[in-house]
């Protein structure tokens, strides 16, 4: 593996972004990465913008889907091809600074961590900053901290295979909630995550996200906890409250 970093992208309908997204890869300070792109039955160009990238770049793997199945389905695949040490997530709309592979790699070699995640800033459709940066602390986060509040931005998640194996999300969970998913199980086999308080990616927020209706991410969050998670009925009404709560305080109020 040497160290290698399999990046791992959906992509469907992206071509927007997509350019300047795998732009912010090929600039990375860290060369010794493979990106793993998934399309998931494009109907715009973002294909034949895949297409003329991995042409030009030997470290990009085009995987072209024969039917759409959404993007929990896409990064599974791309897990199943990574060969890295290390598997990181770049969604085909965020942007990562060029050093962050350089300081995630480096930070988890340092500390032997077998899963890390950073702060990022939160970005509009036109690359304008939101809010507040979403801030991590560099400390040790358990599975008990994660239940309270998801302090895991999918974009800056890494986790070491050579540690805990190649872990997987649960497509049954419809491309809802199932990153935070994914990190509980993680959680489940090392024992915490550790967190990087460098701010050093930037994720895009969409107007018309789907996660923009509360009501259907609460009850997605509470049937994950249920039914994936295999928590029983008021701990899982209870933690999904206090998440909410949580979000509530970071977003609005920043006391969190």
């Amino acid at each position: 593996m040497n160290d290698l970093v399999s990046v791992i992208m959906p992509v469907f309908n992206a071509e927007k972004y997509l350019k300047q997204t795998l732009e912010s890869l090929l600039n990375q300070e860290y060369a010794n990465w493979e990106l793993i792109a998934v399309d998931d039955k494009s109907k715009d160009g973002s294909l034949s913008i895949l297409r003329e990238f991995s042409k030009k770049e030997p470290r990009i793997v085009l995987i072209e889907k024969e039917q759409n199945s959404g993007s929990a389905d896409s990064r599974n695949k791309g897990i199943d091809r990574a060969g890295g040490r290390f598997i990181a997530f770049l969604d085909a709309d965020d942007l990562w600074d060029p050093d962050f592979l350089s300081s995630m790699t480096k930070y988890m070699t340092e500390n032997d961590s077998a899963f890390s995640f950073a702060s990022y800033r939160i970005i509009d459709e036109s690359g304008n900053e939101l809010t507040k940066p979403f801030l991590i602390e560099n400390k040790k986060y358990n599975y008990f901290d994660m239940l309270l509040y998801n302090r895991v931005g999918l974009l800056t998640a890494m986790y070491d295979v050579s540690k805990i194996g190649k872990m997987h999300f649960d497509v049954s969970l419809k491309s809802l909630r199932d990153d935070y998913a994914l990190w509980l199980d993680i959680l489940g086999k090392s024992n915490y995550g550790l967190g990087y308080q460098g701010i050093i990616a930037s994720y895009r927020v969409h107007s018309n996200a789907m996660t923009s209706n509360k009501k259907r991410v609460f009850r997605a969050h509470y049937n994950m906890l249920r039914k994936h998670a295999g928590h029983s009925i008021l701990p899982s009404f209870f933690f999904t409250s206090t998440h909410f709560l949580n979000g509530f305080r970071k977003y609005i109020l920043n006391k969190l």
